[in-house]
């Protein structure tokens, strides 16, 4: 089974696009996929992540918000596909 990471954004969040792209860069490398919510399309959604986003749900184990860290998210994903 391949890990699924849950990726919540809105648009025009330029720390998303940032974040999206450290999440693309990484996908082949660890063989994830990406389930991609909207916070702007569920009130529930964003009233719960608005001033967090973009936040990385890395299958429920670990939790990354704000500004990504390369080099921490390569290690929670790591961490994670070896077990």
């Amino acid at each position: 089974m391949s890990l699924q990471i849950t990726f919540y954004t809105k648009p025009n969040c330029p720390l998303c696009e940032e974040a999206e792209e450290l999440l693309e860069e990484l996908k082949d490398l660890f063989g994830f996929s990406i389930f991609k919510v909207n916070i702007i399309k569920n009130m529930s959604t964003y009233e719960k992540y608005k001033n967090q986003i973009p936040v990385i749900d890395l299958g429920g184990r670990y939790y990354l918000s704000g500004k990504i860290d390369k080099k921490e998210l390569k290690q929670k994903i790591r961490a994670l596909v070896k077990k």
